[in-house]
């Protein structure tokens, strides 16, 4: 499982997300929770959840998106991410939550065999006093790999006995 660290490669909803958070913040440091206006990701909040670092390396949830409660089995409001079954902990953890260094957007994507992982962590801070992050806003989709269509190689002619090749 390798992370790409391309902000390039990110999916289109990720650069719609992070030209947002961009424009909410100030120089050099991450925007305030209450600037984000969850209407303009309207077509995002499926898939983004809202972490609330604890200073230790852990967090806990405040905020989690329909898909990512699918994927899970539960609403996990108020749960920290230790709660959860490795399989899904593991989710919230790329990037490393406690390595929000620079308050800059943090990406990949991970190739999990049958789907890929594609993921997205922005630095987010709960008061303008903050000097450094204390919540995380997180987009994760999880997508099926898409089979390639192949052509018939060969096909039957009505006139041929015998398959012919196309």
């Amino acid at each position: 499982m390798k992370s790409q660290s391309d902000i390039f490669s990110l999916i289109d909803a990720q650069n719609e997300i992070v030209d947002y958070w961009n424009s909410r913040r100030e120089v050099g440091s991450a925007p305030l929770r209450a600037d984000i206006d969850p209407g303009a990701l309207r077509a995002h909040l499926h898939c983004i959840s809202i972490l609330e670092l604890d200073g230790q390396g852990g967090a806990t949830f405040r905020l989690i998106g329909t898909q990512l409660r699918n994927l899970i089995g539960a609403d996990m409001r108020g749960c920290r991410i230790d709660d959860l079954p490795e399989e899904h902990a593991s989710i919230w953890r790329m990037g490393g939550l406690s390595l929000l260094e620079g308050c800059q957007p943090q990406q990949g994507v991970v190739d999990l065999g049958e789907t890929h992982h594609a993921w997205l962590r922005l630095p987010l801070r709960h008061l303008a006093a903050d000097d450094a992050p204390t919540m995380v806003l997180c987009h994760d989709v999880l997508r099926r790999k898409k089979t390639r269509m192949s052509r018939p190689v060969f096909s039957l002619h009505p006139s041929a006995p015998r398959a012919v090749a196309a």
